[in-house]
């Protein structure tokens, strides 16, 4: 039994027993050999044990750092979707892990209808939507108070781009294309009208572009539910443009800043600016 424990122990590399441990009992040698045995264990464990660093963060993007460089404060997802529409700039850009994959032409809100600054996300797409007036533009004299059925002619064009539930500022197509050429584009009444509707809504998608042409012409209405990719809608009067050049654009709504910071939209969404209109699309 001593002549085992010495050589566990001897073995385990941890210590060495003295004449005077010997003479203490086998019950000490057990005991202490037992401790010697899991010493060994624990630091060849520790021995063996690799450090995993942190998760490293992820690198700011090329336009990320453009960005940081004009002052603009915000902050590209670096990875997956995102979606900015720039207000002073009457501009839409949609992000691909951080850097841009489409820029458009926008028409936003007017001043005495602007268009909210909010951040939301994207929650379906309606193909040839329907769309009615809100109960503002019919007393304005503007509309009639009907039901536009589905085409060319609806002011929501031939699709719309629906934000989160129960907000009634959509990014959509347009009977009024035209427009797109004028320099100011601040016509709406707080919509977002995309001229670049069809390849936004492909790349919202992951869908070609003729798909989404013969969806928007065929003969029903229907919704496409999207990923939940995140939308703000900012106001920013420094921007870098297409070259990566700083582009200065005009205070439109009279904030008095070169930046105004998008709220979240409100619990109760329908309680924002009702944007284009009174109710959202039926088939």
């Amino acid at each position: 039994m001593v002549l085992l424990i010495r050589t566990s122990i001897r073995h385990s590399g941890c210590c060495r027993l003295t004449a005077s441990l010997l003479a203490r009992g086998a019950q000490t040698l057990v005991l202490l050999a037992f401790a010697c045995l899991l010493g060994g264990c624990l630091a060849a464990s520790s021995r063996g044990t690799t450090q995993v660093p942190a998760a490293a963060q992820p690198a700011a993007s090329g336009f990320q750092d453009l960005l940081d460089r004009l002052g603009v404060p915000y902050r590209v997802p670096p990875y997956g979707k995102a979606i900015l529409v720039n207000v002073p700039a009457f501009e839409l850009v949609a992000f691909s892990d951080g850097e841009p994959a489409l820029r458009s032409r926008v028409i936003v809100g007017t001043p005495w209808h602007p268009t909210p600054l909010i951040e939301t996300y994207t929650s379906s797409v309606r193909f040839r939507p329907t769309w009615r007036p809100t109960p503002a533009m019919v007393r304005s004299g503007e509309y009639k108070d009907r039901i536009w059925p589905p085409g060319l002619k609806n002011p929501l064009g031939l699709a719309a781009v629906r934000l989160e539930p129960g907000l009634l500022v959509y990014l959509h197509d347009t009977n009024r294309r035209d427009l797109f050429q004028r320099d100011d584009r601040a016509l709406s009444h707080g919509c977002i009208r995309v001229q670049r509707w069809d390849e936004l809504i492909a790349w919202l998608l992951d869908k070609d572009v003729e798909e989404v042409h013969r969806l928007a012409n065929g003969r029903e209405t229907f919704d496409v539910v999207t990923p939940a990719v995140p939308v703000l809608i900012g106001y920013f009067t420094i921007f870098p443009d297409a070259q990566g050049e700083a582009a200065r654009f005009p205070d439109i709504y009279g904030l008095g800043t070169t930046s105004h910071g998008a709220r979240r939209a409100p619990e109760n969404v329908a309680a924002a600016p009702a944007g284009c209109l009174a109710e959202p699309p039926s088939g």
